[in-house]
């Protein structure tokens, strides 16, 4: 076990774990909150130090899941969207006819028939065996700028392609390549600044585009950690970021529609991936397997997705890789009809989804091991009351990341020669109290503290 300084904790945060005596007397259990009278005690017996023991990540996971954020619905993201009332089967309805003749289509059947035929599991040489990270030090104001830069650029492209689409115009695949490669570049040499920049959110303009950008990036992480080969994650990110192309075939209207939607707009949206099956056609150079992420992004491993209720036997690995990126960019995200949920709850929502059967496992643990419990590039309140930003994920305690620490007690923020590196699986006087909306800091810019 590991001490801890008595006079080191202090009155009214929660205990970071259990807190032992050196005889192994629970004397503080993990979550409680400490009062002066837990320090006066501990004082009167002589205690000047307590004792920890180091959690597990499925300890840290099961604490979160039972403990924490106890009123979180375990549903889909897609559920918000949904009718209170289901309709009842066979009843009458121009939309879910129209839906289940889509279903019908040639293309729709095609890949129903080629599913298995099309390789989804890794082979080769695994791309986060080259992947590296720079450090804080070595992040120069030039080099950050450029990220930015990137990212901006990117997103015209993005927006440049997907409208097009939409109009009905044919692309080149190698276009939409390009950018993909651009990113798995980066993320080679510095995968947390790509994880950071997938924090950048719309500002007013149709969130879509956005949408479609991050998760891809959040895609090229999960499928590195998950042990994919270099073409098959630059093929996985193109497959994220036409995921939702159909939606552009859905009236604007319905998709920024502020509140549920009736039961007919329900099966409208339920139209977009059979919809975006027919605008990838336009692409030219389109690897055979990026339709299936479009297709079935939004099926679910319990059977209860759509459009066709498949079940996990029936869903591509690429497509089920997507869902994560998917739903945790969509939850963090603002949208008409809700505010953004702060990414550590987006992070417990995806882990509630996995538990209950919703939403692959293999590919939540992938999410995790690179974005941990508090994702790189959120910000969190530490024990002493000061702001930092998560940096890197620490894979052995998912809990404890390595954090940019970027105010002062006061909430005064530090310039960049104040601003410190702490890393709390190290440091176990430093812990985290709160997750933090990544807008607390009004005055702090996407890339301070890396």
């Amino acid at each position: 076990m590991k001490s801890v300084s008595v006079s080191s904790i202090i009155a009214g945060i929660s205990a970071p774990a259990d807190y032992y005596s050196e005889k192994g007397e629970l004397l503080v259990s993990r979550g409680v909150i400490i009062s002066q009278n837990h320090l006066d005690t501990f004082q009167r017996r002589n205690i000047f130090e307590v004792f920890i023991r180091p959690s597990t990540e499925e300890e840290e996971i099961s604490h979160l899941l039972t403990k924490e954020f106890k009123t979180l619905e375990d549903v889909d993201i897609d559920e918000h969207l949904a009718p209170q009332k289901r309709p009842v089967k066979n009843q009458k309805s121009l939309a879910r006819e129209s839906l289940l003749n889509l279903l019908q289509s040639e293309r729709a059947q095609q890949l129903d028939k080629q599913l298995g035929k099309t390789p989804d599991r890794p082979v080769g040489p695994a791309l986060k065996n080259k992947a590296t990270q720079l450090s804080v030090q070595d992040r120069t104001e030039d080099y950050k700028t450029g990220i930015t830069s990137s990212y901006d650029l990117a997103l015209k492209e993005v927006k440049d392609i997907l409208d097009s689409l939409a109009a009905g115009a044919n692309t080149d695949g190698g276009v939409i390549k390009s950018i993909v490669e651009r990113f798995e570049r980066i993320f080679i040499t510095d995968r947390n600044i790509l994880l950071n920049i997938s924090g950048i959110k719309h500002t007013g303009e149709d969130y879509i585009y956005h949408h479609s950008l991050n998760v891809c990036l959040l895609a090229i992480n999960i499928a590195a950690s998950s042990g994919y080969n270099e073409h098959q994650v630059v093929e996985i990110g193109m497959g994220a970021l036409l995921h939702d192309i159909g939606m552009f075939l859905i009236p604007k209207e319905l998709r920024m529609k502020q509140g549920r939607l009736t039961e007919e707009e329900w099966f409208e949206i339920q139209k977009h991936p059979i919809l975006g099956l027919h605008l990838l056609e336009r692409i030219s150079r389109l690897p055979e397997a990026i339709p299936y992420v479009a297709y079935q992004v939004h099926e679910r491993e319990n059977s209860k997705g759509y459009p066709k209720q498949r079940n996990s036997l029936l869903i591509h690995r690429f497509a089920k890789l997507a869902q994560i990126a998917d739903i945790y960019e969509a939850m963090t995200s603002p949208r008409s009809y809700r505010k953004a949920y702060i990414p550590h709850e987006g992070v417990v929502r995806i882990l509630k989804m996995s538990k209950t059967g919703l939403i692959p496992g293999e590919f939540v643990k992938a999410f995790l091991e690179y974005v941990s419990l508090y994702p790189v590039g959120s910000l969190v309140e530490l024990n002493d009351k000061r702001i930092a930003k998560v940096i890197q994920a620490n894979r052995e305690s998912l809990g404890k990341p390595v954090v940019s620490i970027i105010t002062d007690a006061t909430g005064k923020i530090l310039t960049k020669t104040h601003i410190l590196q702490e890393d709390l699986s190290k440091n176990r006087d430093v812990h985290i109290v709160k997750a933090l909306p990544s807008d607390f800091l009004k005055d702090a810019n996407i890339m301070m503290g890396f």
